[in-house]
């Protein structure tokens, strides 16, 4: 299966992801908003939305700004419909991605047949979570871009392109990539005695030189005091370890319960496929040697070892290959064993893709707002915690309203604005009394994702409760 046709399938599964869920989530804030400032504001950088609202630690702006720079050039198009640009800057992140894919695919021709290979690329636009992610401006994803590349270029012993991709990939976006990048060359150089020492040394401190004065020079300015923003970010959820206030699980979460969803249950081909190719695991125990020293960490999300996904594909590809290819009597019933794990697997995409169609009630908010009152030459709106967290980004904004995201305002400092949105689940949730108490109204309300639950009828259901109410000052008062 030629290279070209795996890249348009990926890109394809990719772009129906984003078009279905167009919107993000607080996490990937950063990145996006920054993207937009980059877009609108240029080198006006007063009015960049980092300044107001800095988050917890600072990232980079060098994934923003390469971003930006192949936007750019539509921006004469779009620049009135800023949503229109918020999927244009993901579709470019998108085919960064694809590109590292398309890149790895290619690369497994030393390790893999034709088949196992076909295999792999449908195996993985069956599963949700990574072309799911793909698109999202997470700084996971900006290195996972790279890192793609960098295995492609370990599977091709291409040893001064994975030291420099590697050196990129950790010291400007994601610093655990260290462990794994780091167990990788180890293994060549020590183990299997393919790459020098003396060589992964050289290159490996020009290489972090060059990422850490290239981000020190960059990021300095755009935060507006000296500073390597992927350093401070290791010492505060790495050595402080804070990130475990944003919750923790257990050590072997990532075994029984990322793992598991990210791979579908063609998971349990795995084990058998290493046992077909022994070329392959070499390739895989890095991988698993690095989920298993960073569940040390207590704070854990999927997005972390997204890295790895790709790779733990490829034993389950083998396993599929080596079972369609028997020719016994009992064959047939192994190879529909097979087409029904890859059918849950579309089951099981498709049950995510939908939860997650219904799980940005905040844009949905802001968008049900601007069609309320799309007459409105101008307005203001409040914007509360919870919304701005679940959808909501400054390419959904309408010139020339005014958005606003201050915390802790009074309610009647709230009542000054034309328009709020606040999260509640009724009419007559308490958190909508003080506000209706004070010259506001109801418009209307969005609802979003609350899980699943089964019928009485054993039919798989969705709750989506209210969650935001879109509430208007009144025009006038009797």
């Amino acid at each position: 299966m030629h290279w070209s046709f795996a890249f348009i399938l990926l890109l394809i599964v990719c772009l129906i992801h984003l078009f279905i869920c167009p919107y993000t989530k607080v996490e990937e804030s950063f990145n996006l908003q920054a993207i937009h400032d980059l877009l609108i504001h240029r080198f006006n950088i007063s009015n960049y939305d980092h300044l107001e609202f800095p988050g917890v630690v600072p990232r980079t702006f060098l994934g923003p700004i390469l971003i930006a720079i192949l936007a750019w050039p539509f921006t004469n198009i779009s620049i009135d419909h800023l949503i229109s640009m918020q999927y244009i800057v993901r579709i470019i992140l998108g085919l960064l991605v694809i590109s590292g894919l398309t890149h790895l695919y290619k690369s497994l021709k030393g390790y893999c047949d034709v088949s196992t290979r076909r295999w792999w690329l449908i195996v993985t636009v069956t599963q949700f979570h990574f072309l799911f992610y793909a698109t999202r401006t997470l700084p996971n994803i900006f290195a996972l871009a790279i890192v793609l590349h960098s295995f492609a270029f370990w599977f091709s012993k291409r040893e001064k392109s994975l030291v420099w991709t590697s050196a990129f990939a950790i010291l400007i976006f994601r610093s655990e990539l260290v462990i794994l990048l780091g167990l990788i060359l180890l293994q060549e150089v020590f183990i299997k005695q393919k790459f020098t020492f003396r060589n992964v040394l050289t290159s490996g401190l020009m290489a972090s030189g060059s990422a850490i004065g290239l981000s020190v020079l960059v990021d300095s300015w755009f935060w507006q005091r000296w500073l390597w923003p992927e350093g401070e970010v290791l010492y505060f959820n790495t050595i402080l370890n804070k990130s475990s206030h944003w919750g923790t699980f257990p050590f072997l979460w990532y075994f029984y319960s990322a793992l598991p969803r990210a791979l579908g249950a063609p998971l349990i081909l795995l084990p058998i496929g290493l046992t077909i190719n022994k070329n392959i695991r070499s390739l895989v125990l890095p991988n698993i040697l690095f989920i298993i020293i960073y569940s040390i960490l207590p704070h854990k999300e999927l997005r972390f070892i997204i890295y790895t996904l790709p790779i733990l594909n490829i034993p389950i590809a083998q396993t599929c290959s080596s079972l369609f290819q028997l020719r016994r009597r009992w064959s047939t019933l192994l190879k529909l064993f097979v087409l029904s794990l890859l059918a849950i697997n579309l089951a099981q995409t498709s049950i995510s893709l939908m939860a997650s169609y219904h799980n940005y009630p905040g844009a949905n908010a802001l968008i049900k707002l601007h069609t309320h009152r799309k007459y409105e030459t101008t307005a203001t709106v409040h914007i509360d915690v919870y919304s701005a967290e679940n959808g909501i980004s400054r390419f959904l904004e309408t010139k020339p309203w005014i958005y606003n995201k201050t915390e802790n305002l009074t309610v009647k400092e709230l009542s000054n604005f034309d328009y709020l949105l606040v999260e509640s689940t009724s009419d007559e949730d308490v958190r909508l009394t003080p506000y209706l108490s004070h010259n506001l109204q109801i418009i209307d309300f969005v609802r979003g994702f609350n899980g699943f639950y089964v019928d009485k009828q054993y039919i798989l259901r969705m709750r989506h409760p209210p969650k935001i109410y879109l509430l208007e000052k009144k025009k006038y008062t009797i």
